[in-house]
């Protein structure tokens, strides 16, 4: 009986030392070891793929500064400090003449003394912007063309920026302009009032840096 016994347990020792033997299998560690350093080449590669975008962002947005950096510098040396009468604006200067200085109403001829005007202008475009290009802009208010020659507002406006050009021009300024109307379409002011639509009568010249072609 007690030689049954110790049979009895020399088997179930060696079938629990198969067990614990098949729980170590050294084929699945290492199988398990090269998954896990699979992943983690994986994750490496990821991160070594998020880091290069994250740098080649970081030089494109500083190359952009740059590039505003220098964009801001060159516009403000263009935006020279304007002589009175006149306002800076991006690219170069501005001045302004009440419409009703220069023209009656309906009209495109200069009435008297709008020329001293004009040649005031001119003197100041000579002395302070001889290489700009000059643009001269005509506007009107919003009152329906009634008892004039003119087609509409738009029209007189561009004829007005026209007759201002040639007096320019005959004033012996050799810049280049040229002469453009908005009609009503550009106020600077409400018209329910009479000052209002005063002030939307107007013509602005314009001394601008000549663009690259």
């Amino acid at each position: 009986m007690q030689r049954a016994l110790r049979n009895l347990s020399l088997v179930a020792v060696l079938g629990l030392s198969g067990v614990l033997i098949g729980c170590n299998d050294p084929n699945k560690d290492v199988a398990r070891a090269d998954d896990s350093a699979q992943r983690l080449a994986d994750r490496i590669s990821q991160l070594e793929a998020e880091l290069d975008a994250a740098q080649r962002q970081r030089n494109a947005d500083a190359a952009e500064i740059e590039r505003l950096k220098r964009e801001l510098a060159e516009a403000r040396a263009k935006q020279v400090e304007a002589p009175k009468d006149w306002h800076g604006v991006p690219g170069g200067a501005m001045t302004s003449v009440e419409g009703t200085l220069l023209f009656d109403s309906g009209k495109a001829d200069l009435k008297p003394g709008a020329k001293q005007i004009l040649s005031k202008i001119a003197a100041t475009i000579r002395q302070e912007y001889p290489e700009r290009e000059i643009y001269v802009f005509g506007h009107t208010d919003s009152d329906p063309i009634r008892y004039s020659k003119w087609k509409d507002n738009y029209e007189l406006s561009c004829q007005r920026a026209l007759t201002v050009v040639r007096v320019l021009q005959a004033d012996g300024l050799a810049n280049y302009m040229a002469a453009c109307g908005w009609g009503p379409n550009k106020p600077k002011s409400d018209e329910t009032s009479p000052q209002g639509k005063q002030a939307n009568r107007r013509v602005e010249i314009y001394a601008m840096v000549p663009q690259a072609n």
